[in-house]
């Protein structure tokens, strides 16, 4: 008995002491369950709350982007007055880059039309003027607040470019939707932070060719490039959920809702150990955002219970008290004496595990040896030791019952 003890306990301390965090909607709350669950992580981070990084747990194999190396390849043989391999090494990165622009950086683009504009000007003449014209253009509309490096820009290049910022001023703009399945999705457009989606307004952009790139914690980051006319444009991105997390994610959406209230389920012992996490942040959410949040300790099956998730999303007295529950858990070593049997009446005081002498024999061997022998030659003379005293450092008061003198 002694050894299987040990063994649970082993494998309880496993768990690191961090967090994952789990919002499941209530009926038609899909998009408050998204917002909610991406603020309120914003927040737990913000206040150093340790939280499993979903990134390292499934991690995504992008494609490799090559265009940095091909801009190298592209700036030396500008260096070299090679303009008709600069020109062949800048187009292939930016084709790369609209083939895979979940990698894409709009930054990135929008300085490869720089270096294609540059070009035109240096050696087309007054036709690549114009060339110049529409490529800085395009480069603008990527990305308005790019810089110039003075290496491979000059004075002529900057005028185009200034010309090209006012012209995208003053022309008239339209409505861009973006939306994400499954929504939550943090928006990137233009080198800025739009939200997440659903957004609440749809942003209003200059007319031409823009880069989106969404991000969410769990799934593959993706993107697209998207044209947007005089009467607007639309994009609609399907998201990739790693396979654990989908597994994860499955699992709570029946745990929470049947057990926020009542207790700590022996199957969120599961999600703990595929999210390497010891606690649950747990919530069931309505269409306005608001709901109970509970945390879960897997290991000794307690729980913080009855903190309300406010509807305007003011998360930091929640983010206090889940902080410091997970600063103070309770010791690993009791989950077994803490964890009732699911459809049975709750033992005796006399019949609960801590009024068995073995329980007290293995305790007595985690604090001292001396302790564990004495109590092993009690027990071979056929008699039950007697119990050692309760040590208030193991056992807090409220965690477990103590024995009876």
């Amino acid at each position: 008995m002694t050894a299987l003890l040990v063994v649970a306990l082993s494998a309880s301390a496993a768990l690191p002491n961090r967090a994952s965090l789990f919002i499941v909607p209530r009926e038609g709350a899909e998009a408050a369950s998204a917002k909610v669950e991406h603020e309120l992580r914003k927040a737990l981070d913000e206040r150093s709350v340790p939280l499993s990084d979903l990134e390292s747990l499934f991690p995504f194999e992008l494609p490799g982007n090559r265009a940095p190396g091909l801009v190298k390849e592209g700036t030396e043989a500008v260096d070299n007055l090679d303009f008709d391999t600069a020109q062949a090494r800048f187009t292939e990165a930016l084709a790369f880059l609209e083939q895979s622009p979940a990698v894409a950086d709009a930054r990135e683009a929008a300085t490869l039309h720089l270096h294609l504009a540059n070009i035109a000007l240096q050696t087309g003449g007054k036709p690549g003027q114009k060339r110049a014209a529409e490529l800085v253009l395009k480069a603008v509309i990527l990305d308005p607040a790019l810089e110039l490096d003075p290496k491979y820009f000059g004075p002529d290049v900057k005028k185009v470019v200034d010309k090209a910022l006012a012209d995208v001023a003053r022309a008239p703009k339209a409505k861009l939707t973006i939306t994400s399945a499954p929504p939550g999705a943090e928006v990137q457009l233009r080198g800025a932070s739009l939200g997440t989606t659903p957004l609440a307004e749809a942003p209003l952009v200059p007319v031409g060719r823009h880069l989106v790139t969404v991000k969410k914690a769990g799934f593959a980051p993706t993107g697209a490039f998207v044209t947007v006319t005089k009467d607007g444009g639309q994009l609609s991105l399907e998201l990739v959920e790693a396979e654990g997390y989908a597994q994860a994610r499955k699992a709570m959406a029946s745990l929470v809702p049947a057990n926020v209230g009542k207790g700590v389920p022996r199957e969120a012992r599961a999600v703990a150990e595929a999210m390497k996490s010891r606690f649950l942040v747990v919530a069931e959410v309505s269409a306005d955002g608001a709901g109970p949040l509970e945390v879960w300790d897997v290991d000794t099956k307690s729980r913080l219970k009855d903190v309300p998730l406010p509807a305007d999303g003011a998360f930091g007295p929640v983010v206090d008290r889940v902080k410091a529950f997970l600063a103070n858990p309770a010791p690993a070593t009791l989950a077994a004496a803490k964890e009732p049997t699911r459809g049975k009446p709750s033992a005796e005081p006399d019949d609960s595990v801590t009024s068995k002498w073995w329980f007290w024999a293995v305790v007595g061997g985690v604090v001292a040896a001396g302790a564990a022998t004495g109590i092993g030659v009690a027990a071979a003379q056929g008699a039950p030791p007697r119990r050692p005293a309760f040590n208030p450092v193991l056992f807090p008061v409220g965690a477990v019952g103590a024995p009876s003198p």
